[in-house]
């Protein structure tokens, strides 16, 4: 039987293109967060994106990056010096330099079940800064006993927030070595309602690791 050139012409494109479209779909899953650098030649797609304000951005390389990734924008400030609030930056944290990674860690483990728990954008983005500049503060604490060992880390934490303020938004992930019993929660909530306004929003995030008698706690909040 023959088959005509034209015939094996359409064929192979057709093949062509299946390969491509076959090739598309093994993109790297889409991450919720990417930290962003001012040297980095090409940026991950993301819902979220941090970047390091003191890292040497300017107005224009910030809009050049929101127009190339189209994502949400969040600056870490890692220093005390003046920084300018850029246009195109939807909020600014305040944190230590060797802390960037936690910040991250906090905003995932809260918007992991966001679906879920149903979060309003323009909530995540006051949590971060957006309004008013967030902080972020964080306390471990080994070795003591379950029920005592969580009162004393989340009170240590907000410890941290100076004395009359009240916490208006804040996002706080819990890292233990277990899934936090309604007794452990309840502690947890607690300590933290009696530092919250009238109106305040909370969200909560809760990771297991392989660290025994571990409770670690790290929060980004706004307070006034």
């Amino acid at each position: 039987m023959r088959v005509d050139s034209s015939v094996k012409d359409k064929q192979a494109t057709k093949n062509d293109i299946n390969e491509e479209r076959s090739n598309e779909l093994q993109i790297e899953p889409i991450p919720l967060t990417a930290l962003y650098t001012p040297q980095a030649d090409n940026y991950l797609l993301s819902e979220v994106g941090f970047i390091v304000i003191e890292d040497g951005w300017n107005e224009q390389s910030l809009l050049n990056l929101q127009q190339q990734v189209g994502c949400t924008l969040f600056a870490l400030q890692t220093t005390d010096k003046h920084i300018d609030r850029f246009e195109v930056i939807d909020g600014i944290i305040i944190c230590k330099a060797d802390e960037v990674g936690q910040v991250t860690i906090v905003f995932e483990s809260v918007l992991s079940d966001r679906d879920k728990v149903g979060i309003d954008v323009s909530d995540i983005k006051r949590s971060c800064g957006a309004e008013k500049t967030a902080k972020f503060i964080q306390n471990t604490v080994t070795g003591q006993p379950g029920s005592e060992q969580v009162k004393s880390t989340v009170n240590h934490l907000l410890n941290q927030i100076p004395e009359g303020l009240s916490i208006e938004y804040m996002m706080l992930d819990i890292e233990s070595d277990h899934k936090l019993s309604l007794d452990e929660f309840f502690s947890i909530t607690t300590a933290v309602e009696s530092r919250i306004s009238d109106d305040a929003e909370v969200f909560y995030g809760n990771r297991i690791i392989d660290k025994s008698n571990h409770y670690w706690m790290g929060a980004i909040y706004v307070a006034s």
